[in-house]
């Protein structure tokens, strides 16, 4: 009953494409990645609110999510440490061992979850960065318009390539995109990326929009 009701629940939101899908993921895998982690916080809002928190309890959500709809999936972490869970600590290498954990895993698609930061406090919106891989372009337009669905329909930000110099979405060869979810600099929108609802939210268009890129290109 659970998993009937939570199906309903995604795609009842995000309707497109999503009929038979379960089929479309044969030997394929979502990885999702958590950014930062450990000693490495990441944005960090007025109040002290961590960046990777923040993600990680996003991504637990999908990793929920998904195995209730029977989505086949790893993590990058699980708990508040870096990907490589290391006493010592290195922002490349622990990059490096993201991309090395997407590139090893036959037919994956990966969606990594950060928070932004700007100067301003009026800045606000969820952004998506896709990689220069095949098919990253779509699953990134694809996921911003779920987001902007899901979270803030005024929201007038859109998908573009991520930088050349980001180390992550630059160093794998699958399907790629950073889902920056909110800014923490803003405080309005920090305090709804910390309530677990809107992280449920959140959760649920990164889903869904896996969901109908898996029917639409995989």
């Amino acid at each position: 009953m659970a998993t009937a009701l939570l199906m309903i629940a995604i795609f009842s939101v995000f309707p497109n494409e999503t009929v038979g899908v379960m089929g479309s993921y044969k030997g394929h895998t979502l990885l999702i990645d958590a950014g930062h982690g450990g000693i490495d916080g990441g944005a960090v809002s007025a109040d002290g609110l961590k960046e990777s928190d923040i993600n990680l309890a996003i991504a637990l959500r999908m990793s929920g999510l998904c195995d209730l709809v029977g989505i086949e999936h790893q993590m990058t972490r699980e708990a508040d440490v870096g990907c490589l869970n290391s006493e010592s600590y290195s922002e490349h290498d622990d990059l490096v061992a993201r991309a090395n954990m997407a590139n090893s895993i036959p037919g994956c698609v990966l969606i990594s979850v950060h928070q932004n930061k700007y100067p301003s406090e009026l800045v606000k919106g969820a952004e998506v960065m896709y990689a220069a891989t095949p098919e990253s372009r779509e699953l990134g337009l694809l996921t911003q318009d779920n987001m902007v669905a899901a979270l803030d329909p005024e929201n007038r930000r859109v998908a573009h390539s991520a930088p050349e110099d980001l180390l992550l979405t630059s160093s794998v060869n699958c399907p790629a995109i950073l889902a920056e979810c909110g800014f923490m600099s803003n405080p309005q929108e920090a305090e709804l990326l910390a309530d677990g609802d809107y992280q449920m939210k959140i959760a649920m268009a990164l889903v869904a929009s896996y969901v109908q890129f898996g029917c639409q290109q995989l």
